[in-house]
């Protein structure tokens, strides 16, 4: 074994320890070895051979079994645990017969064995042989060096890219612990244009550097839609459209995502996750909702999605978990299982430190026993203080704009039939605006009046839903089903209509033309007006709280067609547009 083959190898190659108490068998040992071109260092003991093992580190080790003081077996044994993750091969050497000497030998250590006696031949070829095993075992180390360096890159990335941009706030929490370096869950926030919040916990097949190749495209989709105000169904429809088109066979994304409201109504998805839990606040199950569809990533279209559409007490929490908790196994195979979690759910709720008991639960249950798959947890309170979305842009100036001379553009959309259940326009408009605009915190009112006025001509002038429905935070569950059933039933000739006006004018203020026409035969509007002043106190009633908060938001609301249109006026700033 020449010195230039092993000189990438971080101990010094060109030695051999040789240990025997017999001084004849260690001067013939140290002879053949000297002929093949190795140093050789000698040991008459077992403990002896342990101490100069760790002053000389060397290459390869022969090493007697039957030997007083400390055996072969015991030293063998020592020097493997000295060695660390560092290979270094050890030939047991015996004259004595019999499996169990050699079984002994190998499971202490020992990587080959030679019986005594045996001619330099044997040895040579038996040292060979272990260098070729050397030499595999130095490239899979090295391979794994590499792969894990790859990793730590990953979870940079992953860091830094995907869940560095989460809206962070106290009320919403995230719990994740890895099983490897490179965590397979992914954990996202991000906040609509009308202030709610979009949460998505979502699991990739395995874990390790594959999952980094959907998670990026799944990061990037979720936040775009979600600030553009696309609705839940939608932001899901095209993740699972990128994911099929990009991951490889066998590799998916199994999801679940809520959409919380600040008035603690939720809109709820689950794609192959295990239950999310609505509990009570001494932590009993309230609600239950299980997956109702596949993972992300596996068909390409995903028709017909089920979401539960609730209303939560301000006392009520969701929780959010992934596989990893309810399949975590402890020494005996056992998995921690759901009636553990909900034991611990029940308790952590009452101590108000949910995931807290949760994951003290896991742990205790696994006794030290590694985790076979990532963890995480996510916590979803009744009530969310709302906050302003973010809409600027990375990067973009912090300065202010001056519009040099009058200037204004219109554009417009009109959807029928089967687009209507299909395409937000909504979203659609906002892009548009934002596009030609450029970003500002206004984009947060246009969102709510783009939003409450195209509502209210879908489900009350074509869908003809009734309002009474809407009086009590109950009926909105009974609501949202006639919705989806009326929905499936529309004709062609049925339409909703926007058209946008935008006017600038220098020293002026921006002023936003929305007009919302539908099909529908209209509705009196006068009466519902009236009834809105009446009732502006009232903090009880839920009907018609679209129409009062696009009234007080706009400088004018125009109904006209007997209701089947209505035209905002929206204006802000003073001839200047902030650029942030």
């Amino acid at each position: 074994m020449s010195k230039s083959h092993m000189s990438d190898y971080p101990v010094a190659r060109e030695k051999v320890l040789v240990v025997d108490d017999q001084l004849i068998n260690r001067e013939l040992l140290q002879s053949m070895l000297v002929k093949i071109g190795f140093d050789v260092i000698l040991a008459s003991n077992g403990q002896e051979a342990v101490d100069l093992f760790s002053q000389h580190l060397p290459a390869l080790v022969l090493m007697d079994i039957a030997m007083p003081h400390m055996d072969g077996i015991e030293a063998t044994r020592l020097i493997k645990e000295a060695a660390g993750e560092i290979f270094v091969p050890v030939i047991m050497i015996s004259g004595l017969d019999g499996d169990d000497v050699i079984r002994r030998s190998i499971e202490m250590g020992g990587d080959d064995f030679i019986h005594r006696p045996f001619s330099y031949e044997v040895l040579r070829v038996k040292i060979k042989a272990i260098q070729r095993i050397s030499d595999l075992y130095r490239e899979v180390q090295r391979l794994y060096m590499l792969r894990q360096h790859e990793e730590d890159i990953a979870e940079d990335i992953f860091s830094n890219a995907i869940e560095k941009d989460n809206i962070t706030f106290d009320q919403i929490k995230l719990h994740k612990r890895a099983a490897a370096t490179f965590s397979g869950d992914v954990q996202i926030t991000a906040i609509r244009p009308n202030g709610d919040i979009n949460i998505l916990l979502g699991d990739f097949t395995g874990h390790g550097l594959t999952s980094v190749v959907g998670a990026l495209p799944l990061a990037e989709t979720f936040r775009a839609m979600t600030r553009k105000g696309y609705e839940a169904e939608q932001v899901i429809a095209q993740i699972n459209r990128k994911l099929h088109g990009l991951l490889p066979t066998g590799l998916f994304l199994a999801a679940s995502m809520v959409t919380m409201s600040g008035n603690g109504r939720c809109t709820i998805w689950n794609g192959g996750m295990p239950d999310i839990l609505i509990l009570s606040a001494d932590g009993e199950v309230r609600q239950r909702i299980e997956s109702g569809d596949p993972p992300l990533g596996i068909i390409p279209n995903m028709p017909d999605m089920n979401f539960t559409f609730t209303q939560l007490e301000p006392d009520d929490k969701i929780l959010l978990v992934s596989d990893g908790v309810l399949e975590a196994r402890n020494n005996d195979g056992e998995y921690f299982g759901e009636q553990r979690l909900l034991w611990a759910a029940k308790l952590g709720c009452r101590e108000d430190d949910l995931l807290g008991r949760i994951m003290r639960a896991v742990d205790t249950f696994l006794k030290g026993h590694e985790q076979d798959d990532d963890i995480s947890l996510i916590e979803i309170p009744g009530r969310i203080k709302m906050i302003a979305p973010a809409l600027a842009e990375p990067g973009v100036n912090q300065a202010l704009v001056q519009e040099e001379q009058s200037a204004g553009w219109t554009w417009s959309i009109c959807l029928q039939g089967n687009n209507l259940r299909r395409v937000n326009p909504v979203a659609i408009a906002l892009s548009q605006l934002q596009e030609v605009e450029g970003p500002g915190e206004h984009w947060h009112d246009i969102f709510t009046i783009l939003t409450e006025l195209f509502v209210n001509a879908l489900d009350h002038g074509v869908l003809n839903l009734p309002s009474s429905l809407k009086s009590s935070a109950g009926g909105f569950t009974e609501y949202f089903a006639q919705r989806e059933a009326s929905l499936e039933q529309l004709e062609s000739s049925c339409y909703v209509s926007i058209h946008l006006t935008s006017v600038k004018a220098a020293g002026q203020s921006n002023l936003l033309k929305i007009t919302v026409q539908d099909s529908g035969s209209g509705f009196d509007h006068a009466w519902w007006l009236a009834r809105i002043t009446e009732r502006a106190d009232d903090e009880t009633g839920l009907a018609g709280r679209g129409i009062m908060l696009v009234e007080a938001l706009c400088q004018s609301l125009i109904y006209s067609g007997g209701g089947s249109t209505v035209t905002a006026e929206y204006s802000w700033g003073d001839g200047l547009m902030a650029l942030n």
